[in-house]
This record gives structure tokens, C-alpha cells and sequence, in this order.
């Protein structure tokens, strides 16, 4: 089949990106037939890609169509420049009788695999996540070499597209709940993409109030396999060097897939204690206040007696104490995050050891409510997923200000409403606190 009206589609071509610094023409001779290749030079190796080329075309060719079966090229008809943005070359005859893609040579544009940056793995393998799919996609299958692997991908957006690929194993995923995700994600192909949580809000409908993530994220594929053989459902989004795993359950957060090396005893003693320190993250610094403002009579003598003398000389409340450290600790926090490695540690020390001294020299805080914001601090990151540890956060702020009104009532208090938002929350109709009950037919 010959493409006509050439000269036009090679027009579109130039008006639509003719001005880019990276859009590329080549005139070559390819089997004695004068071209044009075109490719944008940030995406695909031009000169690789033109030597190839000429080294692939020596004998002459009779016409358009040898042409194209000595190149192994495929006839070009729509989306010219949707070809060219996503990579692709394509070569055009001058005279305007034909047009066809040709394989392109690739510019390496990403990093190459190595160990997560943001996820510590002590055994099992200790590749990570790229963000390049098809690399992403062929270290789940190293991992997961099984023909029951099966997925799809999705477009989304018109102008700038943004492909995500919907994991799933067959035999042991509900296939209800893939094709749901794959329904939800389908009716937004025409939504430009902005972020993840975006893709959350397509997935699941809930109060914009609730802060419990609807979703997982890990950056190694042996985690992704391990999800995958527990029936959920993966997904790779293009461009982002994490997948996300849905639905995600309560029992995520505190069992690792790592667990499974240990022993049961030992994998029993390192979940026990993950379930504590969240306990202690979100509940230590709201019973401190509720214990010395509300309620202290609770409290033994000798125990009231030794927080009295921490406290000699701070001039308001214990509320007011707790905050101003927490905010110390959060700014801290948020300038770790953005300064560079090399001073993030230095920046640790000034803050966390000279500026928590001068605090307590200065009759500003408690040294009690320094070591129990330290221990609170440190058990915030027990829980599996930066998400959620956010989450617990956020939390302590909810449960300090309920124990300064309600004493110790107040933290459990705040406790029901945290149970509350994570029993309430579902994805696809999938609970986040799973109850299966399986009943044998006699």
C-alpha cells in the first residue's frame, strides 16, 4: 500500500515540531533510493541509526515495497508525530510516494538497575526499580518466571500519554478486581496525568478527610512478587521507579516479605515489636500531656514527683511544650528531605543534639518530653511504607490535641477514629482490614 498526500503529513511534521532543538532531518541513499529519515535526536541515536540503516540496505532494491522488506520497516499511515515523541523513526521518499518506521537506535536515557534509594532490603535480591517500564517489567519476570504473569497497559492522557501496565497473576488474582482497575483506568485515557494519587482517586471514592493511603508503593521487584502470589494487583506507571500494589491490607504494614527468611520466632519478635513502636509513635506524646495536664492523679507520687522536677522553671503547658518541639522535629524533617547528602547528616547533629540541649538548658521543655518525643520519633518509622508513616504523623498532632481536652479518654478516642478511617477504607470494594471467612460444604 503506498501513502499519498506524503508532503502534506511531511508538512505537519515540521509545523508541529520543526522548532524543537532535538527535531532531526537526514537525507541517506538506502539501496540506491534517495530518503529522509527524521527522529528527535534526545530520544534515538541519529547517527547509529543512519549507519545501521545504510549497512542493512547495500543491494539495490526495485521499488518502495523491497525497500521496506530489506529494512524490516513497516508501512507509517496515523500519528506521525506521536511516533516521533515516543521514539520512533521514521523515513519518507521526497517525492511524497512513501513513508514507513524503521528501528530505531536508542539514546539511553535512564540509570542503570541498582539497589532502591529510598527502600532498605537486608536479604532477598537487591535490584530496584528503574524508570524505564520495560526494564521494570523484566525484573519482575527474573524474579517471577511464570506463564500465569499476565497485564495489560493503558494510555492515559491525549496530548502527553502516560502508559501504565496492570499486573496480575492468573489462577490466584480475583478476576473481577483486575478488570475493575482496568475499567477504572480506561475511562481516564482523555484525563491529562498529574500524579499517583491522581490514579488513586480514579480507583477508589473516598472522603477527601480520610488520610489512610489506598495504596502500596515499593521499589523492589521481589516485593512485587511477593504481592502478585498473594492475589494482588501491580502497577507500573511510566517515568516513576516504584510499583504500586492494590488493595493494600493492615497486616502490609507491619509484614514485610523479608519476614519469610526468619524463622517464626523471630519473625513473630520483629512484627511485635513493628506493632509497638506504632503504638508508642502515636501514643506516647498525647499521654504525656494527658497524664500531666488532665489527669495526674492516675500517676504514682514518686512518678509525679520526678516529672515536676523536669519541669521546673518551663513556663506553660505541657501542650504547648509538646508542640513546639514537634514542629522542631517536623522542620527538621523537611530540611533533611531537601539538603544534600552531605550535609544531611551534619544538619541531624546541630539539630537533634546541641539545639535539643539548648531547649532544655533554656527551661523551654522537659528533658522527660525530650526523651519521650525521641523514642516517639524513632518508633514513627517501624511502620512498613513512607505513606503510612506519614499517616502516623499526622496523628500525633489529632491524639495530642484529644488528650489535652479528654485526658487519657482522649487517646482512646483517638484510637477509634484512627480504627475507624482504616476499617472504612476500600478499594474496589476491597476492605483494607480483610475478613474472609471460608465455609466447607458438607
Amino acid at each position: 500500500m503506498i501513502i499519498k498526500k506524503e508532503n502534506s503529513q511531511r508538512k505537519q511534521i515540521v509545523e508541529q515540531l520543526g522548532n524543537a532543538l532535538d527535531f532531526h532531518i537526514q537525507p541517506l541513499q538506502i539501496c540506491g533510493i534517495h530518503l529522509e529519515m527524521i527522529a528527535l535526536s534526545s530520544l534515538v541515536d541519529v547517527a547509529a541509526t543512519a549507519r545501521r540503516l545504510s549497512e542493512a540496505g547495500r543491494e539495490p532494491a526495485e521499488n518502495w515495497q523491497a525497500l521496506l522488506g530489506e529494512l524490516g520497516a513497516e508501512e507509517a499511515r496515523d500519528g506521525l508525530v506521536r511516533g516521533l515523541l515516543d521514539g520512533r523513526t521514521i523515513i519518507l521518499q521526497p517525492g511524497g510516494t512513501g513513508a514507513a518506521w524503521v528501528q530505531s537506535e536508542d539514546r539511553h536515557l535512564y540509570r542503570p538497575v541498582g539497589t532502591p534509594n529510598n527502600q532498605n532490603i537486608l536479604v532477598s535480591s537487591q535490584a530496584g526499580f528503574i524508570e524505564e517500564l520495560s526494564t521494570n517489567l523484566g525484573l519482575i519476570r527474573s524474579e517471577l518466571r511464570s506463564q500465569d504473569l499476565k497485564f495489560t497497559h493503558v494510555d492515559i492522557g491525549t496530548r502527553e500519554k502516560r502508559r501504565i501496565i496492570v499486573l496480575s497473576l492468573d489462577h490466584v488474582t480475583d478476576p473481577a478486581f483486575a478488570a475493575d482497575i482496568e475499567k477504572a483506568l480506561s475511562a481516564q485515557t482523555h484525563t491529562p496525568f498529574v500524579s499517583l494519587q491522581q490514579v488513586s482517586n480514579w480507583l477508589c471514592r473516598r472522603p477527601k478527610w480520610n488520610p489512610i493511603p489506598s495504596f502500596f508503593k515499593t521499589e523492589s521487584p521481589h516485593e512485587v512478587t511477593y504481592f502478585l502470589k498473594k492475589g494482588r494487583v501491580v502497577l507500573l506507571v511510566d517515568g516513576y521507579p516504584e510499583a504500586i500494589v492494590l488493595p493494600v491490607e493492615l497486616p502490609d504494614l507491619f509484614i514485610a516479605d523479608t519476614d519469610l527468611e526468619y524463622t517464626p520466632v523471630i519473625a513473630f519478635m520483629i512484627v511485635a515489636f513493628r506493632i509497638l513502636g506504632v503504638i508508642i509513635a502515636i501514643s506516647a506524646p498525647a499521654a504525656y500531656v494527658a497524664l500531666i495536664s488532665v489527669n495526674p492523679d492516675v500517676m504514682k507520687v514518686e512518678l509525679i514527683y520526678s516529672i515536676s522536677l523536669s519541669r521546673v522553671g518551663v513556663p506553660y503547658p505541657s501542650l504547648t511544650e509538646a508542640l513546639l518541639l514537634l514542629f522542631i522535629i517536623e522542620m527538621l524533617f523537611e530540611a533533611l528531605i531537601r539538603l544534600p547528602k552531605s550535609v544531611g547528616p551534619a544538619m541531624t547533629m546541630v539539630g537533634g543534639i546541641i539545639l535539643g540541649q539548648a531547649v532544655v538548658e533554656a527551661n523551654l521543655v522537659s528533658s522527660l518530653l525530650i526523651i519521650i518525643l525521641a523514642a516517639s520519633t524513632i518508633a514513627n518509622f517501624t511502620v512498613i511504607g513512607y505513606n503510612f508513616a506519614l499517616v502516623i504523623r499526622l496523628w500525633r498532632y489529632i491524639m495530642l490535641l484529644f488528650a489535652a481536652i479528654f485526658g487519657p479518654l482522649g487517646i482512646v478516642c483517638g484510637f477509634y477514629i484512627l480504627l475507624s478511617f482504616i476499617s472504612s477504607a476500600t478499594i474496589m470494594r476491597q476492605p483494607m482490614i480483610p475478613f474472609r471467612l471460608s465455609m466447607k460444604k458438607e
